[in-house]
């Protein structure tokens, strides 16, 4: 998957005047994009024709966060006037309105075995409901501040949620009890995201800080560093093998889990990256941002390519062969990377492993050794024991994390320097040539009037020849041209004088 992304098509998602698209979530068996925004409504394009659906889905303030539900005949939004609301594809209507949370909805999540929706407010709580009774059945109280993420594991075991207090907590959902509670990120954590096999939670802060957390042990096994700004949106692509992290740099950036490596880094937007995703088998990735897009991305292995053409077919004209289209992606996409085939043989992002100079980032995986149990211990001393190693595991890693992250941002600068010397170098090198050829051209000028000055001599200094010549005869041009020359009058010998005369040449 180390490969190129290339722009397909960009949809408006905000008309407001000062907001930007929130959220963002894909229908992949509708094939449908939904996204929220500042201007309180929901918007979804269908991408077998790219057309907006006129749907009157919206809040009476933003939409913070929206998803599908799983057969995908609805969608669920939570927004700032507080409320989640449930609405019918099919019919575009609003089915249910929960109004329990007293602080804007910052983000929902669906349970498909339990059929429960999970959301996070700003009123410090995650609450769990029931579509099929029509209530809230929870409220999980442990934040201290406000809950700006949640994510449920695929078999809907367990609960994630992140929150400004710099915690990631882990519920059971059947018991509604804490499991886990981790407090090693330095800033306000703004996104938790389990990935497929539910074995590994990554989550993300203001920082630029990623950590995957290991849900066997409840301890971090792995620490990235690579945004210079929050990272506010993160994706595992279908196999586990890849995430992708969207940051305020504008950034979108694709990790190799199995490497350990920066896949694919671009500028995706001209302001912070709000939700990102994969979507049909990894290989369309899906951006929203506060510069009011959301934007289409294409795997370069995804992208029709022409099928050659024998000597003798393109030498006796046959018809050329049809783009062979990979029949996973919809309609609208396809068209599109068609139309721009053109565009597209000429790399616009390319992976990093061309440019890696640019590049600042740390991957590190990370180790603990639990403690050997002793026998002699009690389970509530070894249990006490443990949480204290545990805390004091969490403390060294974030001591470490924090070297880690200087390093980083003294390399990123240290390579924007470099990058500003080099620019300056080229325009100076660049400045250089144009004087240069400044200098040829007046050299060549000043040539060219010498040139002129010479023949203007050699010019007058025959002009001149000529009529000393001309007055030398007694001619001129009026007697050259009519065919006559005149003869001057002279005085003879004897005293008698002759007078000049005109005689033909």
């Amino acid at each position: 998957m180390s490969q190129s992304w290339y722009p397909a098509h960009t949809f408006n998602g905000d008309s407001s005047w000062l907001g930007g698209v929130r959220s963002l979530s894909i229908n992949p068996s509708r094939q449908i994009i939904a996204c929220g925004s500042d201007d309180k409504t929901i918007k979804l394009w269908d991408l077998n024709s790219g057309q907006l659906l006129t749907h009157p889905f919206e809040h009476t303030k933003s939409v913070r966060s929206i998803t599908f539900t799983p057969k995908g005949n609805g969608l669920i939004s939570g927004g700032d006037d507080a409320t989640i609301r449930v609405w019918d594809l099919r019919t575009s209507q609003e089915l249910l309105t929960f109004t329990t949370h007293s602080q804007p909805v910052t983000a929902v999540a669906v349970v498909p075995i339990y059929d429960f929706i999970v959301s996070g407010s700003d009123d410090h709580t995650v609450k769990i409901f029931s579509l099929k009774e029509r209530k809230e059945i929870q409220t999980l109280r442990g934040h201290s501040s406000y809950v700006q993420s949640v994510s449920v594991s695929p078999d809907g075991s367990l609960i994630a949620s992140g929150g400004c207090d710099h915690k990631v907590k882990i519920w059971r959902t059947n018991i509604h009890d804490e499991i886990f509670s981790f407090s090693t990120h330095s800033k306000d954590v703004r996104v938790v995201a389990f990935s497929p096999d539910g074995k590994i939670l990554a989550s993300s802060d203001d920082d630029g800080d990623i950590i995957l957390w290991d849900m066997q042990t409840g301890l971090s096994k792995c620490y990235i560093q690579g945004h210079s700004g929050s990272v506010r949106s993160l994706s595992f692509s279908s196999n586990g093998q890849f995430l992708v992290s969207g940051g305020d740099d504008g950034y979108v950036k694709i990790w190799n889990l199995t490497t350990g490596t920066l896949d694919s880094s671009f500028p995706a937007h001209s302001a912070g990256v709000s939700s990102v995703a994969f979507c049909f088998n990894n290989q369309v990735l899906v951006s929203s941002s506060w510069d009011k897009t959301v934007k289409l991305w294409v795997l370069e292995s995804a992208i029709p390519k022409p099928s050659k053409v024998g000597f003798f077919e393109g030498l006796f004209g046959k018809k050329q062969p049809e783009h062979s289209l990979v029949p996973s992606l919809p309609n609208f996409i396809l068209q599109q990377v068609q139309g721009n085939s053109e565009k597209l043989n000429q790399s616009m992002f390319s992976s990093v492993g061309a440019n890696f100079e640019t590049e600042a980032y740390s991957f590190c995986w990370e180790t603990s050794q639990p403690p050997i149990r002793n026998p002699q211990l009690g389970l509530e001393d070894w249990e006490r024991l443990l949480r204290d190693w545990k805390r004091q595991e969490e403390q060294r890693k974030k001591e470490q994390r924090a070297k880690e992250r200087l390093r980083v941002r003294e390399q990123r600068l240290r390579l924007e320097k470099q990058k500003e010397e080099r620019l300056n170098r080229e325009q100076q090198l660049q400045a250089e040539k144009l004087r240069q050829e400044h200098r040829q051209q007046e050299e060549k000028l000043k040539q060219v009037n010498q040139q002129r000055t010479t023949n203007n001599s050699w010019d007058n200094n025959t002009s001149n020849q000529q009529r000393a010549t001309t007055n030398f005869w007694g001619s001129n041009s009026s007697s050259n041209s009519s065919g006559k020359v005149h003869v001057q009058g002279y005085r003879r010998k004897d005293g008698t004088d002759v007078e000049g005369y005109w005689r033909k040449k």
